[in-house]
């Protein structure tokens, strides 16, 4: 018997947040931290709210994940707009040395194969999940 698409990527998603887990460990990151850093290095100065939105936390949480990383010394905020300006936020030299890392961990598990997948197979299930997560954002819920 099929299982609803809703309940298998739920799932699917529990399996593979145990797994990032596991491999984001031995780099001190936890899977939500790893994004943060990830999207700070993709768009260096980017601002909390925007960097929630990327992220898919609250603007608390990413205040409490930038903190975090900002007394490992991984990130930095850029105050120099002075009371009141957005704080852009960019990776220091370390956050960059622990994403790497992260990053070939991270990588390991898309190796189509993990997934029991062909490599073409692969890239038409990644693109049928973004299209879905856009459409999520697009429609509120119910």
């Amino acid at each position: 018997m099929d299982s609803p698409v809703g309940w298998t990527i739920v799932r699917l998603a529990h399996v593979l947040s145990r797994r990032f887990e596991t491999a984001m460990r031995p780099h001190g990151l936890t899977p939500a931290q790893f994004g943060v850093l990830a999207t700070i290095a993709a768009e260096p100065g980017i601002g909390s709210g925007q960097l929630a939105r990327r992220v898919l936390v609250t603007a608390q949480s990413v205040g409490e994940l930038v903190a975090t990383l900002e007394t490992a010394g991984l990130v930095a905020r850029d105050r120099s707009g002075g009371p009141g300006r957005r704080a852009g936020i960019r990776l220091t030299p370390q956050g960059r040395t622990v994403l790497d890392g992260a990053s070939r961990a991270a990588a390991t598990l898309d190796d189509p194969a993990v997934f029991g997948l062909s490599p073409a197979e692969a890239t038409t299930l990644n693109s049928l999940l973004h299209r879905a997560l856009r459409a999520q954002h697009e429609s509120p819920p119910t």
